[in-house]
């Protein structure tokens, strides 16, 4: 899949603006494996502000990697709205939505289909 197909997807899903996509430039590490420990984390300065993300995901594989990509996308989104302010971990709350995002997309590919 090519990278701005799935920029596509992402914003039909409401992950992303222009801005950020230009953020992610040189932060997104992807590799050619499907089982890993994908992720996507903040980088935090001395009073726990975020200030930078990273992420880690799999190259477009199948659908099961592209779900992946979508839910540490999803996750990177939420940290970039919350650039400079102190990171609070909530981490239920995040897997949920991210989750959320991937059961989104399955029912909009359904729908194409």
């Amino acid at each position: 899949m090519d990278e701005l197909v799935f920029q596509e997807i992402l914003l039909e899903l409401g992950i992303g603006l222009p801005e950020f996509f230009t953020f992610l430039e040189g932060k997104v590490h992807r590799y050619p494996v499907k089982d890993f420990e994908w992720a996507c984390f903040p980088k935090l300065d001395s009073q726990d502000r975020i200030i930078d993300i990273c992420i880690i995901v799999p190259e477009f594989f199948d659908e099961q990697c592209i779900r992946i990509n979508i839910h540490e996308y999803a996750h990177a989104f939420e940290l970039f709205n919350e650039l400079g302010q102190v990171y609070v971990e909530n981490k239920d709350v995040r897997e949920q939505n991210a989750k959320e995002k991937e059961l989104e997309f399955l029912r909009l590919r359904l729908k194409k289909n």
